[in-house]
């Protein structure tokens, strides 16, 4: 199967985008702000600009995400990096509101679907963490509350291996018909 990588959501700073937001800006303000070229747009404004794009982009994907939690549980399994290593850990998550409260220590986030896995990567000061976030199928509601919707590896491990317990949230497609 080809591998098909949808970038949602990338706040990491990169001089490509530095560069898409100054074509950007001298392609629609030149004239206005009398620009020769897009190397004399001052650096904040592409600055303020590249930080205007990210707020409205990361408004479509907590909408967009504030949509599927409606579907149901969803479980977020990964690593969390720490000056240790990395740490295995997941979360049953309802809501954004408890999606945000896993990642909120993340500096810069990337989220992407690839083939219909929601997959959530960031960096803080003390190292990457990665998530996967899939939805509980009834059978995997039932089991995991069973388990009193354990922190329990062994229990996350089984209904994320598991298509009866779990299944590809299926973002891109859902969400954004791509």
């Amino acid at each position: 199967m080809k591998k098909k990588e949808i970038t949602l959501y990338d706040n990491y700073p990169s001089i490509e985008k530095e560069n898409e937001t100054r074509a950007f800006l001298f392609e629609v303000y030149a004239d206005e702000e009398n620009w020769k070229s897009p190397e004399e747009i001052p650096d904040q404004r592409v600055y303020d600009e590249i930080d205007f794009q990210d707020g409205e982009t990361w408004r479509d994907v907590k909408d967009g995400l504030n949509t599927i939690f409606e579907d149901g549980y969803y479980l977020l399994t990964g690593y969390f990096g720490s000056w240790r290593g990395n740490l295995d850990g997941g979360n049953f998550i309802r809501s954004l509101d408890d999606l945000i409260r896993v990642i909120q220590h993340l500096d810069y986030i990337k989220i992407t679907d690839c083939n219909g896995h929601l997959i959530i990567e960031g960096s803080h000061h003390d190292g990457n963490d990665r998530y996967e976030l899939k939805r509980l199928t009834r059978k995997g509601y039932e089991y995991a509350d069973r388990n009193y919707f354990a922190r329990d590896r062994e229990l996350h491990d089984t209904i994320m291996r598991c298509n009866f317990y779990s299944a590809l949230p299926k973002f891109a497609k859902r969400i954004y018909g791509l």
